[in-house]
């Protein structure tokens, strides 16, 4: 259990938490997509690191800048780094008029921090820096250092900490808090591969603008003469003699695309009877997110179900070109996916290439990390500490051993990356105590 002087330390610095959190989340640091000077993704970006790390040289920790991409902080620099918390003052985008206060000015409304960064991440980076300065505060040492790590890019790509490792290491002990309690130990591997086929269709079909979501609409102007099957709900209009189709579905994140219902394999059911409409049908069946269609769909106890979408479509010009989002479990490789969904698309005369792909991230239950992380857990909130897996990737994919604790708990909706985004002051505490007790259980008692 957190030892109660650094649980009395923590209450104190509480107004002071929230204050810093309100100034960091005014920076409306969302990346650039090119480099402004010295600045790798914009002056912005760069001002809310140098305002973090004049924090934490406040508290008496030892900071380094790797030239805005990365900054760190110490507890001692002369020690061997021996635990690294990653968190990233990056943010999403926010769309000020369709939130209830301003997202760059944080407001604190029935016990609730709202603001554009305040779950992820720049609330859990909060609370790592007062967590650190609240152990400080109860005049405790620690026998191993403690690296908190702040990078500007893990929403665009994460170059932040290809960056860092090209000029330091990582410790070997890595843990974010930017992702979900209790512990997320498993993430599948995703590849996004692209399909296209010329073709002599006088159609236009337009649908999808990014490729890890689930389009909610899709739009299709054909001829009249061209037979339709309405089997779904449609919008329809005739001019000119021409017939103009959208179907509306339901938008999700690519890695949970069960929660959806994907407007381009319905627009596609609808247009079944024109022969390539067909055959993408056949590929991406209306209603299925198991890539079963492309005889990829698998499953393991571990990890969980493959997930496959069509998350863009667009056939204008006298060609198709679309893309596909998976998510697949430990029991496949990218190797195998690959040749099936080739082989399925290729009867069709679609060509695949591989855009993106990425290996599944493992981390073996029985890590020292991991135990000292669920003892933390049920500690604190007297639940089980079990490791989920997920489809989504975390600011760890790419780091050995690296697990994401935290920082959002189960049964509320943070709206993350939506409108009104928040955390309440309660889970803030409890995060900062618990990414106190970590730090004290890994870095001066438990090993």
């Amino acid at each position: 259990m957190l030892s109660e002087k650094i649980a009395k330390a923590i209450e104190k610095n509480k107004a002071d938490m929230l204050k810093t959190l309100q100034e960091v989340i005014s920076f409306e640091s969302v990346a650039t997509s090119s480099s402004e000077g010295i600045y790798p993704y914009g002056k912005v970006c760069a001002d809310a690191l140098d305002y973090m790390l004049g924090k934490a040289e406040s508290i008496g920790l030892k900071t380094k800048n790797y030239d805005y991409h990365v900054g760190t902080a110490d507890w001692e620099v002369n020690k061997e780094s021996f635990l690294g918390i990653l968190c990233h003052l990056d943010v999403v985008p926010a769309i000020s008029e369709n939130w209830k206060s301003n997202p760059f000015k944080a407001e604190i409304r029935d016990n609730i921090i709202y603001g554009r960064g305040a779950i992820d991440d720049k609330g859990p980076a909060v609370a790592t820096l007062y967590a650190l300065k609240s152990i400080k505060d109860a005049g405790y040492s620690l026998r191993k250092n403690v690296r908190f790590l702040m990078g500007c890019n893990e929403e665009n790509g994460s170059s932040d900490l290809v960056y860092y490792n090209q000029r330091d290491k990582m410790p070997p002990y890595v843990f974010t808090p930017d992702g979900s309690y209790p512990i997320i130990a498993i993430e599948k591997g995703m590849m996004r591969i692209q399909f296209r086929k010329n073709t002599d269709l006088n159609i236009m079909l337009k649908a999808g603008t990014v490729p890890n979501a689930v389009p909610a609409l899709a739009e299709a102007v054909i001829s009249d003469e061209i037979k339709i099957t309405e089997t779904l709900a449609i919008n329809l209009q005739k001019e000119d003699g021409k017939l103009k189709i959208s179907y509306t579905g339901k938008a999700a994140h690519a890695s949970t695309p069960e929660e959806g219902d994907n407007a381009i394999t319905g627009i596609l059911q609808i247009l079944s009877e024109i022969p390539d409409c067909k055959a993408l049908s056949n590929c991406f069946p209306h209603g299925f997110t198991d890539g079963s269609g492309l005889g990829i769909a698998c499953k393991d106890e571990t990890s969980g179900d493959l997930t496959c979408v069509c998350s863009i479509l667009n056939i204008e010009e006298g060609s198709i070109f679309g893309v596909i989002d998976i998510r697949y479990p430990t029991c496949t490789t990218k190797e195998a996916i690959f040749e099936k969904v080739s082989e399925a698309m290729g009867q069709y005369g679609f060509k695949c290439t591989v855009d993106i792909q990425n290996n599944p991230h493992c981390v073996s239950h029985d890590s020292e990390l991991i135990k000292v992380l669920k003892r933390v857990y049920e500690d604190e909130t007297g639940e089980q500490g079990e490791c989920l897996a997920i489809g989504g990737g975390t600011y760890v994919h790419d780091i050995e051993g690296g697990v994401a604790f935290g920082a959002e708990f189960p049964d509320w909706d943070y709206n993350m990356h939506g409108d009104d985004e928040n955390i309440p002051v309660y889970h803030l505490m409890k995060t900062t105590k618990m990414i106190a007790d970590a730090i004290i259980q890994l870095c001066d008692g438990y090993f």
